[in-house]
């Protein structure tokens, strides 16, 4: 089963949608986009980011 999240739902003001087939993929996926199209780094996901 696919699982998807968007950027939006973790608190981002983007309609971006990560697919995988984990959620520990889902997880790395979104956290390559915020890092490469938000300049998120990596301190700067916190703890409530990555619960979302």
């Amino acid at each position: 089963m696919t699982k998807t999240i968007n950027c939006r739902e973790a608190g981002f003001d983007c309609d971006y949608v990560v697919k995988g087939e984990t959620e520990e993929e889902v997880l790395k996926n979104i956290m390559e986009h915020a890092k490469k199209d938000h300049n998120i780094k990596d301190e700067g996901l916190t703890p409530e980011m990555k619960e979302k």
